[in-house]
C-alpha cells in the first residue's frame, strides 16, 4: 500500500477518534487540541514531501494554532512545571572582566 495513503488514513482515524472522545467526554478540550496537533503533523509532512505547498502551509499553521490552544488550555501545565523545576537548578554567575582588561 502506498505510504501516502496510509498517512491519510492515519490522520483521518486520529481526527475521528479525537472528535468521538471529545463528544463522549473521554477527553477534555485541551487534550482534544493536542490530538488535533498530532493530526496536522503528518498532514504537513505529506504536503511537504509531495510538493503541495498549500497543504503543507495550512497544516503547519493548523498545528501551530492547535498547539497554542493546547498549551494555553492547560495541556502544557505538566511541561511548564517540569521546565520550571529544571530551570531552578541553574544559578546565575556574575562574571566580571579582569582588572587590566579593556
Amino acid at each position: 500500500m502506498d505510504p501516502f495513503i496510509l498517512c491519510q488514513i492515519l490522520t483521518l482515524a486520529l481526527f475521528v477518534a479525537g472528535l468521538a472522545m471529545l463528544m463522549t467526554g473521554r477527553v477534555s478540550a485541551s487534550h482534544y487540541w493536542g490530538i488535533m496537533t498530532l493530526v496536522q503533523v503528518p498532514q504537513f509532512t505529506l504536503g511537504f514531501l509531495t510538493g503541495n505547498t498549500v497543504m503543507a502551509s495550512i497544516s503547519a499553521g493548523g498545528a501551530a494554532c492547535f498547539a497554542w490552544m493546547w498549551w494555553n488550555g492547560g495541556g502544557g501545565d505538566g511541561t511548564k512545571r517540569r521546565a520550571r523545576k529544571w530551570a531552578r537548578r541553574f544559578q546565575g554567575v556574575r562574571r566580571t572582566a579582569p582588572e587590566g582588561a579593556q
